[in-house]
């Protein structure tokens, strides 16, 4: 038995139907007795009988007699009872005990009855004579002989329950038996054979659940996403609703009735609009990217161009590059797709049970799920959902050609232009995402597939060629966007900023004239020179020119606008190129403040700077991971020739100004230049260790000292075969400036006024080699190559002078910047 069993409740329920039924089973009892009570035993089973008798004379008697009663009632019950399917007959056992009747929770009935002895232990023959009427009994458990304690383990539970209820308070001999359950922690056979084969019954188990899961729930993720891209039952895509939900929404955050800005100024914007429509307007065949620098309008392009298509969905790669681990970059991903419901927890799960089944069996389950396979999934459900879409879409235009009795002359397989699902990724490669192969892979497959467009905005035209290995068998089309041109930008800021028609389309309302004439009063007050200066700080980035507009617009006047533009530019460059953190802006920074200083110095002077130059200088050292860690944090912009970076500009227009402004901060500027000159000493420094420890490798110091005597004990040969005194030169050379002569070295004539001067060590003869002048002829008179360093070889003089030019070098760029660094200092000092 057990809690759940639900019998000792249906007893409960019908006690008097069961008392009678127990009255009914009863024959006439012998020898006088009567029935004074039943007591139905509801949750061991059976009833109680008690029935009194005259027992006459002697215990031995009475006994005998109620077992006569016993026996008569078993006897007449077996004879009128009927045979039960499981061979379990109605039987009577007399109670020699005193039955315990509780409902304890915990003591349930079970196969198994403790029994403690109290008083003298039993043996198991005693034990087993007093127990086997009740039932047959499969195991008796004691100690040994002297314990005071045995478990009878029955074949069938009725044995159980009959013993604890017969037996339990009876006296056999000077010894009394107390009986009790013993739990059994019983285990199904199913859940016991799952676990000898748990082998392949886990992954079994697995592969039913997650089949399970599939089943229920890809056809409602298919529907969500269908949904998502068709607007089903979005309520703001109905006429009437969704001009009223946008109506009311322009009125509670107080904008502008006409927010859009007009692009008609703009023929750029408007060409390439036109353009990216037109390719929109035939089948798919390949990519379309649309590429431009932060803030040219690639976005308001592709708008305009998918203005008049009934299915569209956007990806906004900048929120998917914003989330920090895999799976919340595709939590993400799901969501702007309308996959629904998502289980992060299934990835995880069958990821533990794959593990466990690698620990049992030595091999993996291949259950396991990544969040790159789930995005796999995500994709291949949109794949499903346009294929969907377009079979429809061509069912109802065969209907429709059926309908109106057309022939089928055109491709049945051709849909309208404006029925194309177009798929747009936005902001695509700028930021680092983790799945971008396996979105342009899927993204190939569908173009070539012919299930829907696929345009890509990206902001770097390395984006376009790795577009372009995704499917190099048909060439991306490429709509490339560029910051306009001064005069198109000044033609904008007009066009932007002229009088609005107010007075003649408003209501004669006071407020509104007002208004309008104040608009128009402080516009005539900014001169024609005031906007094209700001259209030539602003350049002709459309971001920076929609704001300044709104701003003038919003009552500020030009210079205000202007000026707060650039400010908020200087605050971006600072906190983005000149933080501490290891990460600003969700991009990582590659960069540190000395490299960018240098490159802010640059392009303050010149409004561009070779990509080579920088590259190659000892900041960045030939690397261009900090480059690249800047362009993608829009500071820097870097202008492609022949697919490759050749210039590097500002990473906006108004940026220049800005680095401007920075340079022009005394303070901010000397602490900087502090320390990137501190940077490039550094660096020289560890030119000069490298170098000494080449030398030191090389044996130059200790053969050179070696040599020191030698040199010097020839020195007099050496310059009297030569010429020593210089008459015909008119001067005197010491030995030590005629062999740095010798050597390449300029000697330094001394005149007789200031007489010998003394020797110097080789060490100091080395300085003077630092300093030396390499216009000195190496050769002697007699035209042979001498040993220009003492005590090296021949073979080794070539790379220790070359070690020894690079000391040279290096030591004289510490010097100037050493110096600069001083006067910064003391230029700090005195602020």
């Amino acid at each position: 038995m057990s809690r759940l069993d639900i019998r000792p409740y249906l007893v409960l329920r019908n006690s008097g139907a069961m008392r009678k039924k127990v009255q009914g089973l009863l024959p006439e009892l012998p020898h006088g007795a009567s029935i004074s009570d039943i007591d139905p035993h509801f949750r061991d089973g059976g009833s109680l009988v008690h029935f009194t008798f005259e027992a006459g004379s002697g215990l031995e008697a009475a006994r005998d007699k109620a077992q006569g009663v016993v026996d008569a009632v078993n006897t007449h019950v077996q004879a009128h009872s009927k045979q039960r399917w499981l061979g379990l007959a109605t039987r009577a056992l007399a109670v020699r005990g005193v039955p315990f009747c509780e409902d304890i929770v915990r003591m349930l009935p079970s196969k198994r009855v403790r029994v403690e002895f109290c008083g003298p232990a039993l043996g198991v023959e005693q034990v087993y004579g007093e127990f086997r009427p009740y039932g047959r009994i499969l195991d008796i458990e004691m100690p040994n002989d002297a314990a005071r304690w045995a478990v009878v383990h029955y074949t069938r539970l009725r044995g159980a329950t009959s013993a604890r209820n017969c037996v339990h308070g009876d006296v056999v001999g000077t010894t009394k038996l107390l009986l009790a359950y013993v739990r059994e922690n019983r285990e199904h056979v199913a859940v016991q054979w799952i676990k000898d084969h748990s082998k392949f019954m886990i992954p079994l188990a697995a592969a039913a659940l997650i089949a399970a899961i599939y089943a229920v729930f890809d056809p409602i993720r298919e529907f969500c996403v269908e949904n998502k891209i068709t607007h089903r039952f979005d309520l703001s895509h109905v006429p009437l609703l969704g001009d009223v939900r946008r109506a009311a929404m322009r009125s509670l955050l107080r904008r502008d009735s006409a927010p859009q800005q007009d692009m008609s100024a703009w023929s750029g914007l408007t060409d390439q609009g036109s353009r990216l429509a037109s390719i929109l307007d035939e089948p798919p065949e390949s990519f379309v990217v649309v590429s431009g620098p932060h803030g040219s309008g690639k976005t308001r392009v592709v708008e305009q161009a998918t203005a008049g298509k009934k299915y569209c969905i956007v990806v906004d790669a900048r929120k998917l590059a914003a989330e920090h681990s895999d799976l919340e970059q595709m939590t993400q991903l799901a969501r702007q797709l309308g996959w629904w419901p998502v289980f992060n927890s299934i990835i995880s799960i069958t990821n533990a049970v794959d593990m466990m089944v690698k620990a049992t069996t030595g091999s993996n389950a291949g259950i396991s799920a990544t969040p790159e396979s789930q995005v796999r999934r995500i994709l291949e459900t949109l794949a499903l959902a346009l294929a969907n879409i377009r079979q429809r879409r061509l069912q109802l235009q065969a209907r429709e050609r059926e309908h109106e009795g057309r022939s089928f002359s055109e491709s049945v397989h051709t849909v309208p232009s404006a029925d194309i699902p177009v798929i747009v990724l936005d902001n695509f490669m700028d930021k680092s995402i983790a799945f971008t192969p396996v979105i342009l892979d899927w993204a190939a497959s569908v173009v070539e597939a012919g299930l829907a467009h696929c345009v890509i905005t990206t902001s770097s035209i390395s984006g376009y060629h790795e577009v372009q290995r995704a499917q190099p068998q048909s060439p991306a089309s490429l709509v490339s966007l560029a910051d306009a041109s001064p005069i198109e930008a000044i033609s904008l800021l007009q066009h932007q900023l002229a009088p609005p028609n107010l007075l003649q389309q408003t209501t004669p309302d006071s407020s509104s004239v007002e208004s309008a004439e104040s608009y128009v009063q402080r516009l005539d007050t900014a001169s024609s020179d005031s906007i094209a200066n700001a259209a030539q700080v602003l350049g002709g980035r459309l971001e920076d020119l929609q704001l300044f507009v709104q701003k003038v617009r919003a009552g500020e006047s030009v210079d205000a606008a202007l000026e707060d533009i650039v400010q908020r530019s200087i605050t971006e460059v600072r906190k983005y190129a000149f933080a501490d953190d290891s990460e600003v802006g969700q991009c990582e920074h590659t960069w540190s403040p000395e490299q960018f200083w240098f490159l802010l110095t640059e392009l303050a002077q010149h409004n561009d700077v070779e990509y080579d130059r920088v590259r190659s200088s000892a900041l960045f050292a030939g690397k261009d991971d900090a480059l690249l860690g800047l362009a993608e944090a829009q500071l820097i912009t870097m202008v492609y020739n022949n697919d490759r970076p050749s210039r590097i500009r500002a990473g906006r227009p108004v940026y220049a100004a800005a680095f401007t402004r920075i340079l022009e901060d005394p303070g901010f500027a000397s602490s900087m230049t502090v320390k990137m000159n501190k940077k490039f000493i550094a660096l020289e420094t560890a030119k000069i260790r490298e170098a000494e420890n080449e030398l030191s490798v090389l044996n130059v110091f200790r053969a050179s000292v070696e040599a020191q005597s030698a040199l010097t004990s020839s020195m007099a040969i050496v310059a009297a075969s030569n010429g020593y005194k210089g008459r015909d030169k008119g001067c005197r050379l010491s030995p030590e400036a005629y062999i740095g002569q010798v050597a390449g070295t300029s000697g330094r004539c001394q005149g007789s006024e200031l007489g010998h001067r003394p020797r110097e060590s080789w060490m100091s003869w080395m300085r003077s080699f630092f300093y030396s002048s390499p216009q000195v002829p190496r050769t002697t008179d007699a035209g042979v190559q001498p040993s220009i360093i003492p005590g090296i070889p021949a073979e080794l003089q070539g790379r220790v002078q070359f070690l020894l030019r690079i000391i040279h070098s290096s030591q004289q760029k510490i010097d100037r910047w050493d110096a600069e660094t001083r006067e910064q200092v003391k230029r700090l000092a005195s602020l």
